[in-house]
């Protein structure tokens, strides 16, 4: 249980050792086998399995102990009005439950916490290969306990993106996957945003560029790339991206310039 009279660095500190051991600790458990679909959602291939809601159980349990009172936003759970609150943890059981759903191994647990409106912890870990990324506000991010930093590739052209975009995207002339396709060395969607933009800060991807984030998807591991060097921008305006964003750019700051220099349709308002 944490209180509000201690420092908030420290504070937001035990937030962040909190959300590893839970999240380490939720997937880690998580069985394997248990992928019958449970509910379905809007959109191709939305889905949760029995696993998803077993798992956002068990983090819900764990964070109405360490943190009581607080509001909880969860994918598989409560939504909504939560989102202003001003303590908020934010929780995705299994972000790319269909991977999961076919045993690919890139899904991950996330877990993060905001507070007045900004990302000041989270955790997100990566069960089938036992890596869990973590950061605290000013406190710089980790893989498994050990600094780590986003690339300095300035240049779009040489730079490794993910992405994410419309389906009509690929054949559609002028549109963000054409422009990435044509200017990046490399583009590659592997269908976990929290677990490939903690790639980003480990330095394993240059660039990530998605337009349809949920907040479960973006809090923590926006913050993980924050604090690993990466700046992390609004694809409608530009600018420094809140904690919720549905559509951003990330990388370091000299190469997520140069892609929008390169790509101006990247960023365009009102999409």
């Amino acid at each position: 249980m944490t209180r509000r009279t201690e420092r908030p660095q420290a504070r937001w500190e035990a937030h962040a050792r909190f959300a590893a051991a839970t999240a380490a600790a939720v997937g880690d458990a998580i069985v394997v086998e248990n992928v019958g679909i449970v509910t379905r959602k809007q959109g191709r291939a939305n889905f949760a399995t029995a696993a998803d809601h077993a798992a956002e159980e068990a983090i819900l349990t764990a964070i109405r102990l360490h943190d009581p009172g607080a509001a909880i936003l969860a994918e598989e759970s409560s939504k909504g009005a939560t989102a202003r609150a001003e303590r908020l943890w934010v929780v995705d059981p299994i972000d790319g439950t269909l991977n999961f759903s076919r045993a690919l191994p890139f899904y991950c647990v996330a877990i993060g916490y905001v507070e007045d409106g900004l990302v000041r912890a989270g955790a997100v870990h990566a069960p089938r290969t036992g890596e869990t990324f973590a950061a605290s506000a000013g406190g710089g991010a980790t893989l498994n306990q050990v600094p780590v930093r986003a690339t300095r590739i300035a240049s779009a052209s040489e730079a490794f993106a993910v992405t994410s975009l419309g389906f009509g995207s690929a054949s559609k002339r002028g549109s963000r996957f054409t422009a990435l396709n044509r200017t990046c060395a490399r583009l590659r969607i592997l269908g976990a945003a929290a677990l490939e933009i903690s790639y980003l800060a480990a330095g394993r991807i240059d660039l990530f560029v998605h337009e349809f984030l949920a907040p479960w998807d973006i809090a923590a591991a926006q913050l993980i790339a924050r604090e690993a060097g990466a700046a992390v921008l609004s694809l409608k305006t530009g600018e420094d991206a809140s904690w919720n964003e549905p559509q951003v750019i990330i990388g370091n700051a000299a190469l997520v310039r140069d892609a929008l220099e390169r790509m101006p349709q990247l960023l365009a308002k009102g999409r």
